[in-house]
């Protein structure tokens, strides 16, 4: 043990001062491609920062557009319109940014409030252009708004405007690296901001669009990639440090992990005697509950024959309640302890070659009782000349009695099918024999290199959905399993994991086709020997398929 230990924890160190020389040339790696890459990444937070700003500079002038149109209101009065115009524009003057003065115009050019707008040409000329904002002079930008309403001039509302207060909002947001701004109309320069004088600046630029014309916007970010990286470096040493500590680390931490690994392997081998346990007690106690429940059934018997009296109207029904009561329990007992036996390995196989077609027959006639209670229709076509199988013919049994009990169960209307196919017939004896197969379920079967009898059972009832056709073989699994308080409807969800598990012992499988509201194939499929297949063709062949009953 403590030598096994010993060469797991060297096993761990070697790894490990491989995994950090690995990761240290990685470092270096990316500490150069850093080193290249910190330029760009000045010139990227140079070119959202132009971005970002001309956004905030364009939803600027909006807003001031925006609010010029409030005199739309007082201008499509006839009379008394000089008050509220006054009133809106002593308050638009007192909160609108850097506005220099104002001035209001009618739809004839005359000037109703402020000075002549003489910046930007005769006022007739204003009310019917379109929205412009234009560079003045004294670092000064002329906004002026036809003002008009359901296709009708109504007049125009120029302002001037000083250009740091009307965009201080937007030259607020200032990021820590910027260190000039500049903003263009064509070769004239409207406003420039920061360090003139900085050198080794990052520049980007971004179009500008308002009203009548496209203004440019140049930002500068000073490069601080030495600082990064000096600071890149440092990281990079402190990195170095920590990984070699972690190997000394891992030096005493590689012995625990080996002791672990021990510990876990005695534990999982705990729960695997643990569960083999559990599934043999629960065998037992299932055995165990058979004999009582055998003595209520004969007893129950010999009350309904009449053995200690005849019954009365009166006892008759409760008696024939329990028979059905202990009936339902034994079978019960009896699934949880085959699910217990095949899980702990104690089922066995007692193999017999059978005749197919007789078998499937015994086994139906038990069953056809209840399929005409239900009312519906049986037909069976298992081939006379199907080969012999050998497998063990009670698991079979009990196979069919569970998809044939649950076709029953979810066919509320229609028809249920036995049907047997033969598939995957070797080359060799399809020359010596008369045998038909059917070659569209051979990409079904298990494996197509073997010979298969596929023994199927089809119904028209409700149908599985692709979703729960894989789940429905899992134990206590269900679909549609009824009211809980109707046990003897609801059943356990056990028999088709049973069924697949039995199958598999058989050397088979079980596969399931569906489709909600077209029924279902649940298709047994059963090994076929190629000893078990016959040479010599009768004189008059019997075909496979049979004839329906």
């Amino acid at each position: 043990m403590n030598t096994s230990s010993s060469s797991l924890a060297r096993a761990g160190v070697g790894m490990f001062s491989i995994v950090l020389g690995v990761v240290l040339l990685l470092m270096v790696g990316a500490l150069v491609t850093a080193d290249r890459a910190l330029s760009s990444a000045s010139r990227e937070a140079a070119a959202v920062d132009a971005l970002e700003s001309s956004r905030l500079f364009e939803q600027i002038v909006a807003q001031q557009i925006a609010a010029m149109n409030v005199f739309r209101a007082p201008l499509a009065l006839t009379d008394d319109r000089s008050g509220q115009l006054e009133r809106l524009a002593t308050s638009y003057s007192r909160t609108a940014p850097g506005l220099r003065d104002l001035t209001i115009v009618d739809s004839a050019g005359r000037v109703l409030y402020g000075p002549a707008p003489t910046a930007t040409g005769p006022a007739a000329a204003i009310v019917h252009s379109e929205i412009t904002l234009t560079a003045g002079r004294d670092s000064l930008v002329v906004l002026a708004v036809p003002l008009s309403s359901e296709g009708r001039s109504l007049g125009a509302a120029v302002g001037r405007f000083d250009v740091r207060h009307l965009f201080a909002a937007a030259l607020d947001t200032t990021p820590e690296t910027r260190a000039r701004l500049v903003l263009a109309s064509g070769r004239d320069t409207i406003l420039d901001l920061g360090a003139r004088g900085a050198i080794s600046l990052a520049w980007q630029s971004a179009k500008l669009r308002v009203p009548g014309a496209t203004w440019s916007l140049f930002v500068g970010h000073a490069q601080r990639s030495q600082i990064l990286r000096i600071t890149l470096w440092t990281l990079g040493l402190v990195a170095v440090l920590v990984f070699g500590g972690g190997v000394l680390r891992e030096r005493s931490q590689a012995l625990r992990v080996a002791e672990r690994s021990a510990e876990l392997e005695r534990l999982s081998s705990e729960l695997l005697r643990a569960n083999r346990m559990k599934s043999e007690f629960l065998a037992n106690v299932s055995h165990e509950l058979r004999t009582p429940l055998n003595a209520i059934v004969g007893f129950v018997d010999l009350l309904r024959d009449g053995v200690y009296g005849e019954l009365s109207t009166r006892q008759a029904p409760p008696v024939e309640r329990i028979a059905a009561s202990a009936t339902h329990l034994r079978h019960l007992v009896d699934q949880v302890l085959d699910i217990a036996k095949i899980a702990a390995g104690r089922l066995e196989v007692h193999a017999e070659t059978i005749v197919l077609r007789p078998f499937v027959l015994n086994v139906v006639s038990e069953l056809e009782p209840l399929i005409t209670e239900r009312g519906l229709n049986l037909s069976i076509a298992v081939g006379a000349s199907l080969p012999r199988v050998r497998t063990d013919p009670t698991h079979l049994r009990q196979i069919l009695v569970n998809l044939i009990g649950n076709a029953i169960k979810y066919t509320p209307a229609g028809g249920i099918a036995v049907r047997g196919r033969l598939t995957g017939l070797p080359a060799s004896a399809g020359a010596r024999t008369t045998l038909q197969e059917d070659p569209a379920l051979l990409n079904r079967s298990p494996d197509r290199r073997k010979t298969w009898i596929a023994l199927q059972v089809i119904d028209s009832g409700i149908g599985i959905s692709p979703s729960d056709q894989d789940r429905i073989f899992d134990e206590f699994e269900q679909v549609n399993a009824g009211p809980r308080s109707d046990s003897m409807e609801r059943g356990t969800g056990l028999g088709l994991a049973i069924s697949r598990r039995l199958a598999r012992l058989l050397g088979g499988e079980i596969s399931v086709e569906s489709q909600p509201g077209k029924g279902s194939t649940f298709t047994i499929w059963l090994p076929v020997s190629p000893a078990d297949i016959p040479v010599e063709s009768p004189e008059q062949p019997v075909s496979q398929q049979g004839a329906a009953v």
